[in-house]
């Protein structure tokens, strides 16, 4: 049976149909490509300081110790340093974490513990003093 005029006229009207359907979306799909390609940064591309941003880094209890100052918590992750705080007296480590870790001046440090700007500048000058000489005795001992 052969197929009639009308039917090779219905298939090929059908087939141009089809075939721009097609070029339609592999045209609109290399436009996507195209745009994608001049807005989107491969990962190995970007900066590293960028890449440190997106990173997520779990921290656990166990990986810190936490110090109370002025009723917020100073996390110390290093170890050895963390030995050395602690071997400081109770009214030094607080000097020494309200300068370093809560941004504070010797002044502002003297007005909240009640004591001289000039105290708590050698106090904190001693703290590290004797910070400095535990971690070289660390080191030593390693």
């Amino acid at each position: 049976m052969k197929p009639s005029d009308f039917q090779k006229t219905i298939q090929c009207q059908f087939d141009c149909k089809l075939k721009r359907v097609v070029k339609g979306i592999v045209r609109n799909y290399r436009k996507e490509l195209k745009r994608r390609r001049n807005k989107e940064i491969s990962y190995c591309e970007l900066p590293e300081i960028v890449v440190e941003k997106l990173a997520v880094w779990d921290e656990y209890e166990s990986d810190y110790t936490a110090f109370d100052v002025c009723g917020i918590e100073v996390r110390v992750l290093d170890d050895d340093l963390e030995e050395a705080i602690k071997y400081l007296s109770e009214k030094d480590r607080e000097i020494l974490l309200m300068y370093f870790f809560l941004g504070m001046s010797d002044t502002e440090i003297g007005d909240r513990l009640k004591i001289n700007r000039s105290t708590s500048f050698r106090s904190r000058k001693n703290s590290l003093e004797e910070i400095k000489k535990k971690l070289k005795e660390n080191m030593n001992d390693e």
